[in-house]
């Protein structure tokens, strides 16, 4: 369903501040599975997710999502298929504009929108139908700008907007992690149904372990660009975080004594 190859990114190269983001990375996602993706920071999670999204393309390699070749697509193509949520709240959203406004933008994603009316009568009963889901009281809230609510608020209409369309993949980067613990469970909760009800291909990125065991059905670490441990839905299910620490310093240990003998002869 999702096949990256080889991706490889580089930022302000050829200066002081060169960083391989991306080092040859190869990853394979089958419909249907939701991958939680773990990693310290500058393991490439974020940069991996930006580059399958066109938002940052990579300096080479290729990405193939449902049989079609991406690579060269342009961001705003690539929104036919892909959903995305980000870190903060704020993003994913226009806070000067009305709930139904910004759910009107978010049901037209990758058409043409000519000059029709903003929100027309049907598509005002279909968001508040998808708001009410959500249990929130949105639905009575239509026309209020979205800059009023909080940061739980938006990000679930943020999430929901990402759904409305149902997209072939969608994107999670840290979703939860500017949320305080009951709001961030709520969001994962949600996250799951939606998920779930239309059976999403996800990549989701966490830095909480413990997050990352108990959803999706494969975990997958990176690490200076790489994937280096891929656990499927079995394994991860036997797993604690002092397994994944233990794994993860000793697949790194090993790397880096493999790195010194090459730089030593």
């Amino acid at each position: 369903m999702l096949e990256a190859s080889s991706l490889v990114k580089y930022f302000d190269r050829g200066t002081v501040n060169e960083v391989l983001a991306l080092n040859g990375l190869d990853l394979k996602v089958e419909p249907g599975q939701f991958v939680c993706i773990i990693g310290s920071n500058g393991a490439g999670k974020t940069t991996l997710l930006r580059c399958i999204s066109g938002s940052s393309p990579p300096d080479s390699g290729r990405t193939i999502l449902n049989d079609s070749d991406i690579t060269m697509w342009p961001e705003h193509k690539r929104a036919k298929l892909i959903g995305r949520v980000f870190q903060d709240p704020l993003a994913g959203t226009c806070a000067s504009m009305t709930i139904e406004e910004n759910m009107a933008l978010a049901n037209r994603r990758g058409r043409d929108r000519g000059f029709k009316a903003g929100v027309s009568r049907p598509e005002k009963e279909v968001f508040r139908s998808s708001l009410a889901k959500l249990g929130l009281g949105l639905e009575m809230r239509m026309t209020d700008q979205v800059g009023l609510l909080s940061g739980g608020q938006r990000q679930s209409l943020t999430l929901l907007m990402a759904n409305l369309i149902t997209p072939k993949l969608l994107l999670l980067d840290e979703h939860t992690a500017s949320l305080d613990p009951k709001t961030a469970v709520l969001i994962m909760d949600l996250t799951c149904a939606l998920v779930e009800e239309g059976r999403i291909t996800t990549l989701m990125i966490t830095h909480n372990m413990q997050q990352a065991i108990n959803y999706g059905n494969r975990l997958i670490m990176m690490h200076h660009g790489r994937i280096i441990l891929d656990f499927d839905e079995q394994d991860k299910k036997k797993l604690t975080v002092k397994d994944l620490l233990q794994h993860f310093y000793s697949v790194t240990a090993e790397t880096n004594h493999l790195t010194d003998r090459l730089v030593l002869g």
